[in-house]
């Protein structure tokens, strides 16, 4: 193990180039990793109405599960693991506590895992719990995300504060859960999420103009917001058959199709969000340097300030300092 010692300021959003350049070195093949990830989606949100958790158990659970990935490399065999210990730490996190045991003999039976032993019970306990630190590693243990107001809270917050019918904020609701699914958990706040689903179920619905919403009074941008709408909408363009969304009683009537989608994007205007200077990333050792488990001490802060403080205090090396 090496002497060296390392303090990381905590990143809790990656913008999409950032994220490419760490998952460049923990997912070889990502048609691999995309087909298991919406395989481990269902199995959670099974486990989530077994155990009869709320969304956003599920949400928090999505969101550990992407920060996981995008800095431990992605193996087929342990996905399911991951996941359960996502779940796991998720249902702390907001307070919703399952013992070990409950959660770990649910999720084997909803694998359908045959003639599950003490033992073999026994061994999937001691694995979903060594990879909750790994897991938190990942996100620095920074407590801050989770605790906040989750999508389906903001998604009526909002909607009351820009007085959308009850229709339009059910379906942006029911949109919400397919963003679950996405990278997008992990690259814009929850806020910025929920307006964003807002504005699709308006043009869904077609029966509500989208406001002139200036984006500051929900402590977000207009980067951040075309990031969120454009990644949603192309989602239903390219993986359509992987939605929950057209599947639903309370959208028959609006018979959604992808040429439903394409044509919203079609009138959306030019596509753009958030941006990071390449010669930037190229020097950010946060993602475009393979994460080194190997250090033998490795402390996470909050604050840039912290950071700077520590860092003249101590004369750490500085993993982050952008």
């Amino acid at each position: 193990m090496s002497n060296q010692s390392d303090l990381v300021l905590s990143r809790p959003y990656l913008t999409k180039a950032q994220l490419q350049r760490c998952q460049k070195y923990s997912i070889p093949d990502r048609r691999a990793y995309n087909q298991k990830r919406l395989l481990v989606f269902k199995y959670l949100g099974q486990l989530c109405v077994q155990l009869k958790l709320p969304r956003k158990v599920l949400e928090a659970t999505m969101y550990f599960y992407h920060r996981y990935h995008a800095f431990n490399k992605f193996e087929t065999e342990m996905c399911y693991d991951v996941g359960t210990s996502c779940l796991f730490l998720s249902c702390k996190q907001v307070e919703t506590f399952k013992r070990i045991g409950e959660v770990c003999s649910t999720a084997l039976k909803v694998r359908n895992v045959p003639r599950v032993t003490p033992d073999i019970l026994d061994a999937f306990k001691k694995r979903v719990i060594q990879m909750e630190l790994r897991v938190l590693e990942t996100c620095s243990f920074d407590y801050r995300i989770n605790n906040e107001v989750h999508i389906d809270e903001f998604i009526i917050k909002i909607g009351r504060e820009l007085s959308f019918s009850y229709d339009c904020c059910r379906l942006a609701w029911l949109i919400a859960f397919d963003v679950l699914k996405l990278e997008l958990l992990i690259t814009v706040p929850s806020h910025t999420i929920a307006l964003a689903v807002l504005k699709l179920a308006c043009e869904l619905l077609d029966e509500i103009k989208w406001p002139n919403v200036r984006y500051n009074l929900f402590e977000t941008d207009a980067p951040s917001f075309n990031e969120a709408y454009f990644d949603i909408l192309n989602f239903y363009i390219n993986v359509f058959d992987a939605c929950d969304l057209k599947d639903h009683d309370a959208v028959r009537d609006l018979n959604l199709k992808i040429e439903t989608f394409i044509e919203i994007k079609k009138n959306a205007g030019l596509e753009y969000g958030l941006t990071v200077n390449p010669i930037a990333l190229d020097k950010d050792d946060y993602v475009s340097k393979e994460r080194n488990f190997g250090v033998k001490e490795r402390r996470y802060v909050l604050k840039k300030d912290s950071l700077l403080e520590e860092s003249v205090s101590k004369k750490r090396s500085i993993s982050d300092v952008s």
